[in-house]
């Protein structure tokens, strides 16, 4: 039995049993394991053989590795929790399958080998910029150069080339004008007016509108301060190229805004038409129509016999179907002998008018015609453009450039009508092309204003201050300029309830005195320091105003009675002082004749009711010295030049700064000085000294408006009884004239 079961007992171990107290592992007989191993392969095909090769396996495991007897284990010191954190990251992990530790493996020796490349890059790379030892490791990391964006050009322009480079002059250029090409004749005449040197705005224009090399074939704008001889400019070229006129036909036309602007071209154009056949003539609205269109258009019969049954044949039409046309070439020829009709010729070569009446003349007088009209003159074209006076610029340029009514048309004109659109049809003929010369101190940029006029071929002309700080920047927007001869003061008033008094108290120191605004002691300063902006500060502290110190302080003690009606009378200023209404300005004549008298004589009233012949001789007067006070609304401030006149007051402050430019721009003219004074009250002071005193618009050329502090006690000077009494007085004039 035991050689018969034998075989299938697993042999004994030979290795001995090791003691707890060893600490070696014991000896493994290999021949054993073969005889095991054999055990196992006969009994592979017995019952449950998966569970004896399990407990098979165990049994080798345990043979070869056995179980050591846990020693005692020494006390360690703890470790913190920190740096078990860390001894646990340092330790592999031994959860990592095979396969992904072969991965993982050559993950880190490319990243050791790249590292190492680095390095020694780097290395290089100190060792050739010679850095420190100790800034190694702070050197950057070496980049491309950056490649520089190229310089904005912009492709586009918000304005046209003509209005962004204008041609500049400067304000202090003068020439002869025998050096600019004109006549001799014309010579003789402007040294008997007193003219020997060409302004600067009469330098850049002479030129390009003479002919010549430098004549511009085209149109041309003007922007140039007032007083600065603009008229002078584009008359005298126009009545150089009209002088060998022999037969009478409208060849110019000069638009100005106001009456008294057409008075002041009117004289300057008929001196130079001395000893010319030019006619010169003006429309205006204060003039009975019929009787400018008398003056404008001469009608005389005219032999046509089949032309003559032509139109009496269409005036029978009319009368049958009742559809009569009033005006026009039909009512004329009631008027005409048998066989005639009627003939227009025109009476005057240069017409100045004002836009309103032009208007008028264009849709309503037979014969008015423009198909001859070479020049075009708009002058202050800035409020001419602004109002648009019922459309006159589309009404005159579609005028202009438009076709002859039928009835009107000359041989020439109705042969080019038939052959128009034909083999035979030619261009326009030459007296289409019309010579633009647009002027304003104060240039506007509205493209939509401009392109009404249809310019051909424009170019701008700004004159600018010596210094260039005056030159008129078209990029951004309307730039004024006023004359540096000008010197300009402000005056606060308070609320405004004793103006008057104020405006009295500036006549009588600083207008018809010897004596020119000084800095004085105490109470009254001269200012143009930040301060101007603050409303707070226009007026008197009260405890100033209590002081007896005031004005005289500084320019001595007030006139007495006598010396101020001396100095009235033998003084060679004028004046002119500018309201916002006609009724301001009577009220004001009034008061100033009442509370003194010796004004009364020298004050006058220049309103927009006055007639022109009255205007006229006013402005004669004035203009002499004979009256020294003229009191007038904004009608006066357009382009009125009234020779030698020392101040401007504004009475009442202008609307806008354009107002303001032009008010004070009838003083300090052609290189004279000249003063202007404004009087703000406390309400208005902040828009004042923000917009015009101290804003960019306006151009002074370094110049500041100095601001003069006037105290109430010192204006008063026992007046104030006298100012009650006109006041009332004022009241019952008033309430009688209504």
């Amino acid at each position: 039995m035991p050689a018969l079961y034998g075989r299938w007992m697993p042999p004994k171990s030979t290795t001995k049993p090791h003691s707890a107290k060893t600490a070696t592992s014991p000896k493994i007989d290999p021949h054993g394991q073969a005889e095991a191993l054999e055990a196992t392969q006969d009994l592979s095909s017995k019952a449950k053989p998966k569970k004896r090769k399990k407990e098979l396996k165990e049994e080798l495991k345990e043979q070869q590795y056995p179980v050591q007897e846990p020693s005692r284990p020494s006390k360690k010191p703890k470790k913190r929790k920190q740096d078990v954190q860390q001894d646990d990251a340092a330790q592999p992990d031994e959860t990592t399958p095979k396969k992904h530790k072969k991965i993982l493996d050559k993950f880190e020796r490319s990243s050791k080998l790249g590292g190492a490349l680095l390095t020694e890059e780097l290395s290089e790379i100190t060792h050739k910029e010679k850095v420190p030892d100790g800034l190694r490791d702070l050197v950057p990391i070496p980049q491309p150069e950056p490649v520089a964006d190229a310089p904005f050009v912009p492709t586009f322009s918000t304005l046209p080339s003509w209005l962004a480079d204008p041609i500049t002059v400067e304000s202090s250029k003068t020439a002869l004008f025998k050096d600019l090409g004109v006549q001799s004749d014309f010579l003789r005449k402007l040294e008997k007016q007193g003219f020997k040197d060409a302004l600067a705005v009469q330098t850049a224009l002479l030129p390009m509108l003479h002919p010549g090399c430098g004549q511009h074939l085209g149109d041309i704008c003007v922007s140039a301060r007032t007083g600065s001889g603009k008229t002078l400019a584009y008359l005298l070229p126009m009545v150089e190229a009209l002088s060998n006129r022999v037969v009478s036909s409208l060849s110019a036309i000069v638009v100005v805004p106001t009456r008294q602007l057409v008075e002041q071209a009117l004289k300057v154009a008929e001196d130079l038409c001395t000893g010319t056949k030019l006619k010169v003539g003006t429309a205006v609205g204060n003039i009975a129509l019929a009787t400018e269109q008398k003056l404008l258009v001469k009608r005389r019969p005219q032999y046509d016999k089949a032309r003559a049954q032509e139109l009496h044949k269409r005036a029978d039409q009319q009368w049958k179907t009742g559809f009569v046309e009033r005006g026009g070439i039909l009512e004329d020829l009631m008027e005409m002998p048998k066989d005639h009709i009627p003939s227009y010729e025109s009476g005057v070569d240069i017409l100045i008018c004002t836009p309103g009446r032009l208007v008028e003349h264009i849709e309503s007088t037979t014969g008015f015609l423009l198909r001859d009209v070479k020049w075009l003159v708009i002058d202050e074209a800035d409020q001419l453009l602004d109002q648009e006076f019922q459309g006159w610029a589309s009404t005159l340029i579609d005028a202009l450039h438009g076709e002859t009514p039928e009835d009107l048309m000359t041989v020439q004109e109705r042969l080019a009508k038939l052959r128009l659109h034909s083999r035979w049809h030619i261009r326009p003929a030459a007296h289409r092309q019309v010579r633009k010369v647009i002027l304003s101190a104060t240039m506007k940029k509205d493209l939509n204003m401009l392109g009404i006029l249809k310019f051909k071929r424009p170019k701008l002309v700004v004159v600018e201050d010596e210094d260039g700080t005056s030159r008129q920047e078209v990029n951004d927007g309307d730039a004024y300029e006023l004359p540096s001869t000008l010197d300009e003061y402000a005056v606060a008033v308070g609320n405004g309830s004793d103006k008057p008094l104020y405006l009295l108290h500036v006549l009588l120191r600083h207008v018809f005195s010897d004596s020119r605004p000084t800095r004085p002691r105490k109470r009254l300063s001269t200012q143009s320091d930040s301060s101007a902006n603050d409303p707070s500060s226009d007026l008197p502290s009260p405890e100033d105003s209590d002081s007896p110190d005031s004005e005289s302080s500084s320019s001595g003690a007030s006139p007495k009675a006598e010396d101020a009606n001396t100095a009235v009378t033998q003084s060679n200023h004028r004046v002119l002082i500018f309201t916002k209404s006609n009724e301001n300005a009577s009220r004001l004549s009034h008061l100033v004749s009442t509370l003194h008298p010796l004004l009364k004589d020298y004050t006058k009233t220049l309103t927009r009711s006055s007639t022109s012949k009255s205007s006229k001789k006013l402005l004669d007067a004035f203009g002499k010295g004979k009256i020294k006070v003229l009191i007038s609304s904004d009608l006066a401030s357009r382009g009125l030049d009234i020779a030698d006149l020392t101040h401007v007051i504004n009475y009442d402050v202008p609307s806008g700064i354009t107002s303001y430019v032009h008010r004070v721009g009838r003083t300090a003219r052609a290189g004279k000085p000249g003063q202007a004074w404004t009087l703000f009250t406390k309400t208005e002071a902040a828009w004042f000294w923000k917009d015009i005193a101290k804003g960019s618009t306006v151009k002074r050329g370094g110049k500041k408006v100095h601001r003069i502090t006037v105290y109430r006690d010192d204006v008063i000077e026992q007046r104030l009884e006298a100012y009650q009494e006109a006041l009332q007085k004022l009241q019952g004039a008033v309430e009688g004239q209504e």
